[in-house]
């Protein structure tokens, strides 16, 4: 519960002060940094990432985990895997068009559509990804070791996913990491509630 209210503080530093002409600086320096360094691999690296955010990628891939969980018989992390990615989509709506922040005006490498803040794909990769880790931590893999790996692996993507969406010139930094801290709330919330709901399955069965 402390992660989360340190969480939900994070986001609200960042949405008061988004528009603070010390961190609009850091937005345009950070924005500015990432056209310098543009490469051609670069450039297809980080639309590959970009895309790995995207509806197109994680709804198919949440699907086809759900079809599996139900398989195995796992049918509250399905339900849950479902609602998470529609939920944090819904939410990511209702905060852009709640603070109404442009996207930069910078040399974008694609027209992106809607508002700026906070960063769609930031948001959804990081409440879906991490929950995905989650179900396969908790219903497939039992080595350690390779629990480990997975969880640095999935925080690698997600943050390069963040980072693509700066380098592509459709969102500030500031919009990034507020999409991360919610994004990871919103998982955090979703994995306290399907943790409650086993458990109150786990004593109905010993009643």
């Amino acid at each position: 519960m402390k992660t989360i209210l340190l969480l939900i503080l994070v986001f609200i530093i960042f949405a008061v002060n988004y528009d603070n002409k010390y961190i609009e600086g850091i937005d345009t320096a950070v924005s500015l940094s990432f056209e310098k360094i543009r490469a051609d691999w670069l450039t297809d690296l980080f639309f590959a990432l970009s895309h790995i955010g995207s509806l197109k990628i994680m709804l198919p891939l949440c699907i086809i985990m759900s079809i599996v969980l139900v398989v195995k018989k796992k049918y509250v992390h399905a339900v849950s895997l479902m609602l998470l990615f529609f939920l944090v989509r819904a939410l990511n709506t209702y905060l852009k068009e709640f603070f109404l922040r442009e996207r930069p005006l910078f040399d974008f490498l694609y027209k992106e559509s809607g508002y700026s803040f906070p960063s769609g794909h930031s948001m959804n990769s990081a409440a879906v990804y991490s929950f995905l880790c989650f179900i396969l931590i908790e219903t497939f893999i039992t080595s350690a070791k390779v629990k480990k790996m997975l969880i640095a692996g999935t925080a690698v993507l997600i943050l390069l996913i963040g980072v693509s969406r700066i380098y592509l010139g459709v969102h500030f930094l500031t919009d990034v990491l507020a999409g991360f801290a919610a994004g990871i709330c919103t998982f955090l919330v979703v994995k306290i509630a399907v943790a409650k709901i086993l458990q109150a399955f786990d004593k109905n069965r010993t009643v």
